[in-house]
């Protein structure tokens, strides 16, 4: 069979058209469906896949946090590619603690496991849409214009929450409300509360930029090494290795905590008060919001222990009020607390029980108000963050999930085309729990 040049011609001919037309038809998939390996028009050539836009996400999102990045983060696992859903609880078991028995006979400690309970109770987003007009002709970077803050919003969201939650759960405080702290002893008093009671260390401080200013300003006068003390005057906070604490961090979602109306001269009105709720009279009467959650109150024969000595150490132990208290028309109050009072066996946490008629002290006067600090040991707080769902049939439907960095984020897009407006939306979800509050001190300011 002969094959003339004429139809060879032909025939490379409709190829080249055939190639021409799904190229063609291929681009235009593309651009209509945004698809996966290609540049969607409403991406706007800024990136080429979505799995590289939730990579920036993550890598924005780790950076930008402060709190959420300083505490335990192990238990993200426990929420994996199980689609997370709000109210979702796990079980923490906190470490045993032993009584030493002196002499030769064993006697052994009764296991008595304690534990708390971590949720995910949050989940927070945000949205944007615009039409495809916008996106051909205005929008050159989408993820700068758009992504970035939306993350940074998201970031923020789990700090926040965090630390305002957080500081509420804990009892050790230093400082006075109302007053920002303008010396190094206030945050050494921090770190020595931590001591006393066997927390390990390193340390962790997260303080208001104003507490940040004013303790580096006290300190740029000391001898520092010539590297810190530029530290210190060109930004205006400490950095690193400081007053006994490893790592400082500034961060404006430093809660703002109100003190309780107070009024009177509360005293117990019984002795051998043990427990989490504690009774009192003298107060004025009928006060509401008498303590606000959150207020630190000590007892006048109430002293801290160390939990592996048992021993004292001559300092008054501070707790904290779980919820808001109003007096009675009698002066009455009945005052919740955490830790509870235990004074015996393994984990007892205090020197002796409330004793009659013992004055009622609280950390800070009637309605005074300021910022709160927290320095800790990681491993006081846990943030969690679960992968939620999936849903199908969207034109993106896309989650980064990095357990060793602990992010979990959902980025859900599709088109309207009634409308001819693209929605887009981050999502997280994430929960905060104060899994061992005793290794932590608060600073108030």
């Amino acid at each position: 069979m002969v094959i003339s040049t004429t139809d060879t011609r032909a025939a490379r001919l409709r190829l080249a058209v055939t190639l021409l037309l799904l190229t063609a038809s291929f681009l235009l998939v593309n651009m209509l469906f945004g698809a996966e390996t290609g540049v969607g028009i409403l991406l706007a050539n800024t990136f080429a896949t979505t799995s590289m836009v939730m990579r920036k996400v993550a890598r924005r999102l780790t950076n930008n946090a402060v709190f959420a990045g300083t505490v335990m983060r192990d238990y993200d696992a426990q929420y994996r590619d199980k689609g997370g859903k709000k109210g979702n609880t796990i079980t923490l078991r906190l470490p045993q603690r032993y009584e030493i028995t002196s002499g030769a006979v064993m006697n052994a400690t009764p296991l008595n496991d304690q534990t708390v309970t971590l949720s995910i109770t949050d989940q927070s987003n945000i949205g944007f849409e615009y039409d495809t007009w916008a996106a051909t002709t205005e929008v050159d970077d989408y993820m700068e214009r758009y992504g970035n803050p939306a993350v940074d919003q998201l970031v923020n969201n789990i700090d926040d929450t965090g630390l305002t939650r957080m500081y509420r759960a804990v009892a050790k405080g230093v400082g006075t409300p109302g007053t920002v702290p303008t010396a190094n002893a206030t945050y050494t008093l921090a770190k020595t509360k931590l001591r006393e009671v066997a927390v390990p260390r390193p340390y962790n401080a997260v303080i208001s930029s104003d507490m940040h200013g004013q303790l580096a300003n006290a300190n740029t006068g000391l001898f520092h090494p010539g590297a810190q003390v530029t530290a210190f005057f060109q930004n205006g906070q400490i950095e690193g290795k400081a007053l006994g604490i490893e790592r400082w961090f500034e961060d404006e979602n430093a809660p703002t905590h109100v003190v309780g109306n107070l009024g009177g001269t509360p005293l117990s009105d019984s002795g051998g008060q043990t427990g989490a709720s504690i009774t009192a009279d003298g107060a004025t009467a009928s006060v509401t919001n008498y303590f606000f959650e959150g207020d630190i109150v000590q007892f006048a024969s109430v002293f801290d222990v160390n939990p592996l000595s048992r021993r004292s150490t001559t300092r008054l132990k501070d707790f904290v009020v779980t919820q808001d208290v109003n007096s009675t028309g009698a002066g009455g109050l009945t005052i919740p607390i955490s830790p509870s009072i235990v004074t015996s066996g393994p984990f007892k946490n205090c020197s002796a029980a409330v004793a009659n008629n013992d004055a009622i002290t609280v950390n800070g006067a009637a309605d005074a108000t300021g910022r709160v600090g927290l320095v800790y040991h990681k491993e006081a707080f846990a943030c969690v963050m679960a992968d939620l769902v999936l849903p199908r049939g969207l034109w993106i439907s896309e989650r980064i999930s990095n357990a060793k960095l602990g992010i979990s984020v959902r980025m859900l897009k599709d088109h309207d085309t009634v409308n001819d407006v693209s929605p887009c939306r981050l999502d997280t979800l994430h929960g905060w729990g104060a899994i061992r509050a005793e290794l932590a001190c608060r600073v108030a300011s």
